[in-house]
Order: structure tokens, then sequence, then C-alpha cells
């Protein structure tokens, strides 16, 4: 099986190093080329246009940022949909949200191709480990086919069902750890203005009920500041969007989420690419009640 991998960024650089090195023909293009060079180095081909991933690929995968980049990437006469064969599939690693899914799905199947929602979660570290969490949407057929190419960059993979699916189970987790996010990030703020040192909540929150994935990440990155992202600031708040977005056109009426979010908005305004965790910095500027 031919891949191609579009969209070399924290995520998807180390993807494809994964699929490289378990031996796959690997093809490989980013808008920035010098990001390809490593890639290159270690016997990936470097596309000079995305017609040439195109027609070297049997499987194309895409890790870019939203669905104005994967439009941007599959659609015109440039785009991969214009030079792909019929049979050929496209594997959307990207967080896009189902409308833009099931839009992209429709276009790619009036021209043969198959389209694939695979969204994942589990950050830069996952990425480099290849123990990402993948949740698929699409054909189930074509699920099966492309099953052994997702167990090189990820760890459980879960068919959630058709066109879009992977896309809404990605958006309800990253809600859920969105908001444990900011949960831990005020806490984490209330107590320092309480005089509790970090040294304390280190010892007690992942010893206690508080305990989470999101507490852990934050005490490990609050205290150098971290700016670069493991998950950038401006990711997070596109993705809290995308469920909002979703949870309007279900018409399920979010609470946590629609307060959490103007909070992530002030803070990616400031610095929307340094490390999501910096939405701790949303009460450097908070007026005390």
């Amino acid at each position: 099986m031919r891949i191609g991998f579009v969209g070399l960024g924290v995520m998807g650089a180390p993807m494809a190093q994964n699929l490289l090195g378990s031996g796959y023909a690997l093809t490989v293009y980013n808008r920035t080329a010098a990001r390809a060079a490593p890639l290159g180095v270690r016997g990936a081909i470097r596309a000079a246009t995305l017609a040439d991933v195109a027609v070297a690929s049997d499987v194309v995968a895409l890790m870019v940022t939203d669905a104005e980049a994967v439009h941007a990437v599959v659609d015109g006469a440039d785009g991969l949909l214009a030079h792909m064969a019929a049979g050929t599939v496209i594997v959307d690693f990207s967080t896009i949200g189902p409308r833009a899914t099931v839009e992209l799905a429709q276009s790619a199947s009036e021209r043969g191709v198959v389209w694939m929602d695979a969204p994942v979660t589990g950050g830069d570290v996952g990425a480099k480990a290849g123990t990402l969490t993948i949740m698929v949407g699409g054909d189930e057929e074509t699920f099966v086919t492309i099953r052994p190419l997702l167990q090189v960059v990820g760890e459980r993979i879960v068919h959630v069902g058709p066109s879009g699916a992977g896309q809404s189970m990605k958006l309800v987790a990253n809600l859920v750890s969105g908001l444990n996010l900011l949960a831990a990030a005020e806490g984490l703020r209330l107590a320092e203005a309480a005089g509790i040192s970090l040294q304390v909540l280190s010892e007690v929150l992942p010893a206690s009920s508080a305990r989470s994935f999101e507490v852990d990440k934050l005490l490990e990155r609050w205290p150098t500041r971290a700016t670069a992202p493991g998950f950038s600031l401006a990711n997070r708040t596109k993705d809290l969007g995308l469920a909002l977005d979703m949870a309007d056109a279900l018409g399920f009426a979010t609470v946590l989420a629609r307060a959490a979010y103007p909070a992530f908005q002030q803070a990616v305004a400031a610095a929307g690419q340094d490390d999501e965790t910096g939405v701790a910095r949303h009460w450097d500027n908070t007026p005390r009640s």
C-alpha cells in the first residue's frame, strides 16, 4: 500500500515517521517544504505538488489545522481530488467537525474516492509513540482495509459509525478534556491566590479525586510557562467552537462549554500558538471579584 501524507506539523511529522519506519512507501507534502526534509533524509519521497502525492498514493492521509486547510489541499484543479484515481482513499486525521466532513465525503464520492474521517487524541506524545486513539467514521469495509495503517500510528482504533461520526466523537472528547483543563487551571490559580505552592499542589491533586490527565499536564508545564505547543491554544479553542457548533446543530443546550468558551477566546487572542496550558494565563488579566 502506497501512502501519501499531507501536513507535517507537530502531529503529522511523527505520524508520518512511524509509517515510514514500518516499511510503508511514503510520499510527503507540506506547504512549508522545509518540514518535509527530515523525512526525505529517512527515505520518504518529497512531493513538489499535491498532484504528485495524489498519483503516487493508494491512500492519502491528511493532518492539517482546520476545515479551511483541508479544502485548500483537496479542492480545485491543483488539489488532491482532481488527481486521485477512483478507488483510492483519503484518511483525514484532522479535526474539522462532522458537517464539513460529510460535505467533503460527498465531493470525494462523486470522484470515486473514499473519504474516511479519523481524528486522533493523545497529543504530540502519542503521535511520537504511536499510541494515539483514533476515532473513525466512514465505510466499514474501507475501515478494515486501512486498519493496519491506523495501527501503526495509534493504539486504540475505534470505528464509530458513518462519515462524520469520528469527528463527532472527537469533539465530545475534546469538549470534556478542554473543560477539564480549564477547571484544572482555575483551581491552580485559586491555589496560587491562597498562597499554596505548586509543590504542594503536585503532591495533593494527582492523589485526590481531582486527578486527571489534564491536571498532570498543567502541573508539568505551568512552572516553566511552556510556550512550545504539544497542542496549541488556537487548536484547543477551535475544537471547542466546533463542539458548540455541533451542539447548536443538534439543538443541544450546552452549559459548561458555553461558559468556558470566552476564557479560551481571551487566552487565544493573547497567545494562540502557545501551548494550551497557557489558558491558565486567563487569570492574569481577570479582576478579582
